[in-house]
């Protein structure tokens, strides 16, 4: 590891799917300030749907670049107490990522820069003493994130890893080209807006412009629009989100519903011929 990327910042972000109803996120924090008190943690989401590595994947990877380099732990982790590791990702900004090997940080090491080094997490000088075959978030990642932000060095996690090996991202990478753009709806938000995994500036979007949306046996135009108040009530539009993704909304209305799309779908995008 470069020296640089020596000393990582006292600041952790943690995503999980655990809500906030019985408990275990204010067990981590507390596990995580008795490690480290001068500790800063940022509650991004623990909101995500139990069991949806896409949506925790999606949520990561669109907190960067507005979040500054940090360690970020992401327990989205339906194969917990399996064969599945716990790991850890140096990136080349210089953040860490840590949590299951199932594919939820994949996606969000692009927008780091890529991936420096991965190592499989198994200091247990690292973790509690006691380890929870059900509760790795408590027990193994915040642990080890709390380290990591009190001065722990990276190499001191476990045993390198080929980044070759790890799991890919939760969804297919999007097929693009010049006028059209095959891709995967990644999550519905409480709106009922479709979020692609389709990053806008690898497929940019021109205000005026219109786009047909295919959707299994059906297609539909969409305007390009800035913002929900260019178009009318209950009209649909594309938009690059602010996230710098690419989005199907309607407004004041729920896009998913209306048009039938779900997470996991997959859409195609084609730019119209005037």
């Amino acid at each position: 590891m470069s020296s640089d990327m020596s000393r990582l910042p006292n600041l952790v972000t943690f995503i999980t799917d655990f809500g906030l109803d019985w408990g275990p996120v204010g067990i981590c924090h507390a596990v995580m300030r008795g490690i480290n008190p001068q500790i800063s943690i940022v509650d991004i989401s623990h909101g995500i749907p139990a069991f949806d590595i896409r949506a925790g994947a999606w949520v990561l990877t669109s907190i960067f670049p507005y979040v500054p380099p940090a360690v970020h732990v992401v327990v989205v982790d339906p194969g917990v107490g399996t064969q599945r590791l716990p790991i850890a990702i140096l990136c080349r900004r210089g953040d860490v990522l840590i949590g299951p090997d199932n594919g939820v940080l994949m996606p969000a090491t692009r927008r780091l820069g890529g991936i420096v080094e991965a190592r499989k997490i198994s200091n247990k000088a690292l973790m509690r003493p006691d380890i929870s075959y059900t509760f790795h978030g408590r027990d193994i990642f915040c642990p080890v994130a709390a380290h990591l932000s009190s001065g722990v060095s990276f190499e001191d996690v476990g045993e390198v890893l080929p980044i070759s090996d790890l799991v890919q991202a939760p969804w297919r990478e999007p097929e693009i080209y010049e006028h059209r753009v095959v891709a995967e709806v990644a999550i519905l938000d409480k709106f009922g807006n479709i979020r692609t995994n389709i990053e806008a500036a690898d497929w940019p979007l021109s205000t005026g412009e219109k786009i047909i949306l295919k959707h299994k046996n059906n297609q539909v135009n969409l305007a390009v629009a800035r913002t929900f108040g260019e178009v009318n009530r209950g009209d649909l539009l594309i938009y690059e989100d602010s996230s710098r993704f690419i989005c199907i909304g309607q407004n004041l209305g729920h896009a998913g519903n209306t048009l039938g799309i779900g997470p996991g779908d997959t859409i195609q995008l084609e730019r119209a011929r005037s």
